[in-house]
């Protein structure tokens, strides 16, 4: 059973889909000539042993990352969920490196009490800001703090293997983000926002046993700089979690330190010395700051145990600052993962434009970009014109745009022309390194696309040009 409206792959006994509500409708019998959707296969995994089942909060729709058991010192059984959601990918139709999309024209060429003390990872270029010290009451300080900090925390989205995920990550300094490694492994594209900024990252240290990850930015971003404390909190200091949970805006909530030195089993490994906290977090949490009123970052948020209220788990900032610090002084980089058909997050493959100026041309791009972001790629390369058509055969657009993921659409002109319909575009591509122009992997593009009728009436894309003689700038 198939989404036909999202190409999500439901579990079996699925009657709608769970990412946008629309009825499951059976597969059409026999071979198809494309590869089916690629969008969310597989991304409905739980491992459950027993009773107990831990899942790492991945924020991909649906997307859990099972963990087999739970074990603590305290006897903690039940479903664990991880929180997450992880890079490169290129505009639709983008061909070879350093050329431009079919039919492209180029260019001109603590709250209270809490002891815990706080240490800066070294930056890059600016020194983190030191904590400050509270006194007031932790929901006042929490709003305070949410206020001064939150444009530090970071919206990771990656083109991975494994489908897609949204996840949460926060700035150790301009250049530098921390989070956890399952946010951004198998990630072929690592994407980094921060409100309107937006660039890519590499991974410059990770460590799968501990779940910890170190991104480096393209680019520097701008925000409130962290620091990680030094000592635990005690038990039963008021904390709060920042992140994306299941893709929404970034959300702040509150809890308490519930436990210490948890431990539980992922993928038969055992994940000792973990912080036990009853703070709501979601799928798409994972790597977001768990932080005291005062500001310091005590944990970064891992796991859900699902089948119980109020018990997650988050990777305590004594065990991520050393490895920190080690990274930024001898980093590590990981090399992108490459595999076929590497998709992005699947909130914002619609590129919801405004159809009322032109149902028609402005539907056919939906369906253009849509089929792009999903892995349609048949329907994405039926809405070219002949003339596009003509200059690389459906292998080849498949190819050519495999590792691509397209956000940020903005509609910058509708046009009625005696030829057709003229549509100004604005929109951000992520590609994996080396497929872009000139090889990047985030690229802001900016192009007047020219759809004509066909004889069956059906909208195509004629032709796109650089909008005002630029078509495309690096992130």
């Amino acid at each position: 059973m198939q989404c036909t409206r999202c190409g999500q792959w439901p579990a079996d006994q699925d009657s709608f889909c769970a990412r946008c509500g629309a009825p499951v409708r059976p597969l059409p019998a026999g071979p198809p000539e494309w590869p089916p959707p690629r969008r969310g296969a597989g991304s409905r995994t739980w491992l459950v042993a027993g009773a107990a089942a831990v899942v790492v909060l991945a924020g991909a729709a649906g997307t859990y990352l099972a963990i087999d058991t739970v074990a603590s010192r305290s006897s903690t059984t039940g479903p664990v969920a991880a929180a997450v959601a992880g890079p490169d990918a290129a505009p639709p139709g983008t061909p070879r490196p350093g050329t431009t999309p079919p039919g492209t024209t180029a260019p001109g060429t603590t709250t209270p009490g809490s002891t815990a003390a706080t240490t800066t990872v070294p930056a890059s270029t600016t020194a983190p800001s030191t904590p400050s010290t509270s006194t007031a009451d932790p929901t006042t300080s929490f709003a305070a703090l949410y206020e001064r900090s939150s444009d530090g925390v970071v919206r990771i989205e990656t083109v991975s293997c494994d489908g897609d995920g949204v996840g949460t990550g926060f700035l150790l300094s301009p250049t530098l983000v921390a989070t956890v490694e399952h946010v951004v492994s198998e990630a072929a594209v690592i994407s980094l926002a921060v409100g309107e900024q937006r660039t890519t990252g590499v991974v410059i240290g990770s460590d799968p046993a501990r779940d910890l990850a170190l991104v480096q930015t393209e680019r520097p971003l701008t925000g409130h700089l962290f620091t990680l404390a030094t000592r635990e909190p005690e038990v039963g200091t008021p904390v709060a979690a920042i992140g994306f949970p299941l893709r929404q805006p970034i959300t702040m909530t509150q809890g308490g330190i519930s436990g210490l030195d948890r431990t539980i089993s992922v993928d038969g490994r055992e994940r000792p010395g973990l912080i036990q906290t009853d703070t709501p977090v979601n799928p798409g949490n994972s790597g977001g700051p768990l932080l005291t009123a005062s500001g310091d970052v005590v944990g970064l948020v891992d796991a859900l145990l699902t089948d119980a209220n109020g018990i997650a788990y988050a990777v305590p900032a004594t065990q991520a600052g050393p490895a920190f610090t080690g990274w930024r002084t001898a980093p590590r980089p990981q090399p992108a993962a490459i595999c076929p058909g590497a998709l992005g997050p699947s909130t914002g493959s619609d590129p919801e434009l405004d159809r009322n100026p032109a149902p028609g041309p402005l539907d056919a791009l939906t369906d253009y970009f849509l089929g792009i972001n999903t892995g349609d790629y048949a329907t994405a390369y039926a809405v070219l014109g002949p003339r596009l058509q003509a200059t690389l055969s459906p292998a080849e657009f498949a190819d050519s745009t495999r590792t691509s993921y397209n956000t940020d659409f903005t509609l910058l002109e509708v046009t009625e022309r005696d030829d057709g319909v003229l549509v100004g575009l604005g929109f951000t591509s992520l590609q994996a390194r080396g497929m872009g122009p000139d090889g990047e992997t985030c690229t802001r593009w900016t192009l007047d696309y020219l759809l004509v009728r066909d004889a069956a009436g059906d909208w195509r894309i004629e032709r796109a040009t650089g909008r005002d003689g630029a078509a495309n700038r690096p992130c």
